[in-house]
């Protein structure tokens, strides 16, 4: 144990540490986090309008509601690229420790997007049946899930380009007199036509080609291998095996791997929320709410089950108060209590079920989803803190929400022999000391 200490410091701390600290990885944590009420809102609105009752379909059709709660979704779950520019943009731009100047880095980062979509929309027109083409129209399909990587790709060169040209002094400078929103606007100037003008030539050099824009090259040659590689669960599979294998060396996993899950993942879910919205079968099986509504409950290496015994059945007086404590937040997905309270971390005994027992959850839900007898999720995003059952019933219904008590209760069969040893360790010093 020790020699794998050693190795772990020597050679995999470096690692998951520059990995952890990556200011790109980090821009687009907090590009995706900052995006999280548009998604979740959008979302509400897709379910409500959605929310397959006969009774309440007829009642909102009837009286227009379902128009009415439609529009919210097309300027959010179908427009998230367009956020997420600007959102990636700013938060890269602030990583980089250029604040006053981040707010103009996200805009920049929006106008490239934007400029890099071609105007043009070809179309059969609804009377003639004759192709047409409106020429000042803006195509809404990179606006989405198909534009994502497109956004994440500009958020990080724009502000990386605007960047150079400051350090190189490339601004209009203003007198001292000049109040600093004025004088930030005009120093913004040279960089933002430098930029500009580049991604002009970027357009103009993609109309060349085959692939005719940007984001038809990059969703081609980036987007859809990724996104195919997320559709196999192994890929996922890997994903709860590094999480959990960072915790027990006490790195933070979602730190280190979430970022990578939400690029991979969050194109698929945004897909599932559009055939929601256009009543078609939702094409993805896995989808980023999987991770917390299935392999995650109560938090990395899926612990409520751990938390549960401790709280209910743990004989030491540490255990029990220690799983009284942390299992308001282990319900909310939330394990940091547990993991450095017993603690999980570096503790061998615990590194079996705690590696085991997600993956096995994960395995079972998808074993179910394969076999249709619990639903796909539909792609709605999980906000951190949302309490177990809830973030079931939201992302599937009550079957989803049924199937996260079974897995709690199947972490609890997991967990159990392991913890029951540790309790009884507890149970006799506590007994030694009285």
């Amino acid at each position: 144990m020790e020699k794998l200490q050693e190795f772990i410091d020597r050679h995999l701390m470096p690692v998951a540490s520059k990995i952890s600290s990556n200011k790109y990885l980090q821009a687009i944590s907090n590009g995706f986090s900052a995006l999280l009420p548009i998604t979740i809102l959008g979302a509400i609105f897709l379910l409500l309008a959605n929310l397959q009752i006969p009774a309440y379909q007829k009642f909102i059709i009837a009286n227009k509601f379902k128009d009415i709660l439609s529009y919210v979704p097309k300027v959010t779950t179908d427009m998230l690229a367009l956020y997420l520019s600007f959102l990636v943009g700013k938060s890269f731009m602030e990583k980089q420790g250029y604040k006053e100047e981040a707010t103009h880095a996200g805009i920049f980062s929006l106008l490239v997007f934007l400029l890099l979509i071609p105007l043009g929309v070809n179309g059969v027109a609804a009377t003639s049946k004759e192709a047409v083409t409106i020429a000042a129209a803006l195509n809404t399909r990179f606006l989405g899930a198909a534009g994502l990587f497109s956004a994440l790709i500009i958020g990080m060169i724009v502000p990386s380009i605007y960047i150079f040209t400051v350090k190189r002094g490339w601004s209009i400078k203003m007198p001292d007199g000049v109040p600093p929103q004025i004088a930030n606007a005009f120093s913004s100037l040279i960089p933002a036509f430098i930029i500009t003008f580049i991604f002009c030539l970027v357009r103009y050099g993609f109309t060349l080609t085959t692939y005719g824009h940007f984001n038809q090259f990059i969703y081609t040659f980036v987007q859809q291998p990724l996104t195919g590689l997320g559709a196999s669960p192994l890929t996922f599979l890997i994903f709860i095996f590094l999480v959990s294998s960072f915790w027990f060396f006490g790195i933070h996993g979602g730190q280190v791997v979430m970022p990578f899950l939400t690029a991979i993942y969050a194109p698929l879910a945004i897909q599932n929320l559009n055939a929601l919205a256009a009543g078609t079968p939702l094409p993805n099986m896995i989808v980023q709410s999987n991770w917390f509504v299935y392999a995650s409950l109560g938090g990395g290496g899926g612990t409520l089950g751990l938390c549960i015994f401790m709280a209910f059945f743990a004989r030491s007086k540490r255990f029990k108060t220690l799983g009284r404590l942390a299992l308001p937040a282990s319900l909310t997905g939330i394990n940091e209590p547990i993991t450095f309270g017993i603690p999980i971390v570096l503790n061998p005994i615990l590194l079996i079920p705690f590696i085991i027992t997600p993956i096995t959850t994960f395995l079972i839900s998808y074993g179910l989803t394969v076999a249709k007898i619990v639903p796909i999720l539909n792609g709605t995003t999980i906000a951190t803190g949302t309490p177990v059952i809830l973030s079931g019933f939201i992302t599937g219904g009550w079957a989803v929400a049924a199937l996260q008590v079974i897995l709690v209760l199947i972490q609890f069969v997991f967990y159990f022999p392991f913890i029951r040893i540790l309790d009884q360790r507890a149970l006799a010093e506590e007994q030694q000391v009285q």
